[in-house]
């Protein structure tokens, strides 16, 4: 094996040992009580690991971050975190990878998040959403592992249409999962897709903010977890950058795909729970 060349099976254990046992967080569980500075580290150490993820392998680090939030905080303030939580990573990712940028698609995508993130916020934490998680796992599930088709795979203007649905479900549940599927159809080189996904979903990002803000949610009560977080994501980012390197394009795919099927088993597995607590 070259010095440049890295060995799927270690980078597969890996992503394992960090993501499977979040497949069994319930979202409706109550946080774990914890102090301030515990929870700093905590979710800045998501924020570190969702940095490097997603500047590694596109995307799967916004799941981490989640996961690590809920840790912390309760369902409705993880999810309206999710944006300035996430939001120096995706600038720095976007940084490292201006020159792959597809701005057709970044465009489209956000004038469907105008749409979408206002009807989002209109049913923010009000929504029973137990059977729209498994729905929504499942159609990821088929999205992502159906042979391709050119039926499937989405042309420029489609991206209108996939913005607002990633918007509506990203509002309302802090991550959409509808555009990382769709994009991966498309014939792009990886850093086209890592750098494309981070811009796309900072302009979702903006306008979330926003639209939590507009409904009372206070941002500025959590600026020691913004600025930690923000900070280490940075950190993340720029190590995942280095790794990224030396990821080969059928590796990064196979990672991409890996990541995106855990979160829609995610998705399934807390609907089927929450289902079961009621």
């Amino acid at each position: 094996m070259s010095p440049n060349s890295v060995d799927y099976r270690v980078v597969k254990i890996t992503i394992l040992c960090i993501i499977v046992p979040l497949l069994f967080i319930n979202i409706k569980d109550k946080p774990v009580i914890l102090n301030s500075d515990l929870s700093l580290i905590i979710v800045a150490f998501g924020g570190f690991m969702a940095g490097f993820v997603n500047s590694a392998f596109a995307t799967g680090g916004i799941y981490i971050q989640l996961a690590a939030s809920l840790l912390v905080f309760s369902p409705t303030t993880a999810i309206a975190l999710q944006a300035p939580l996430s939001f120096a990573s995706l600038l720095s990712r976007i940084y490292l990878f201006w020159s792959d940028l597809q701005w057709l698609i970044i465009k489209n995508f956000f004038l469907g998040c105008c749409i979408g993130v206002i009807i989002g916020a209109l049913v923010f934490s009000r929504l029973s959403d137990e059977l729209l998680l498994i729905l929504l796992g499942i159609l990821i599930l088929f999205i992502i592992w159906l042979p391709s088709s050119p039926a499937l795979t989405p042309k420029p203007n489609h991206f209108i249409y996939i913005g607002i649905t990633h918007s509506i479900l990203g509002t309302v549940f802090g991550v959409g999962g509808v555009l990382q599927p769709f994009i991966f159809r498309i014939n792009l080189f990886k850093g086209q897709i890592t750098g494309t996904l981070a811009a796309a979903l900072l302009s979702l990002d903006v306008l979330k903010i926003f639209s939590y803000y507009s409904l009372g949610f206070n941002y500025f009560n959590y600026w020691p977890h913004i600025l930690a977080t923000s900070t280490a994501g940075i950190f993340g980012s720029l190590l995942g950058k280095r790794f990224y390197i030396r990821i080969s394009e059928s590796l990064f795919r196979k990672v991409f795909k890996c990541l995106i099927t855990v979160f829609s088993l995610q998705l399934i597995i807390g609907g089927i729970l929450q289902f079961w607590s009621v």
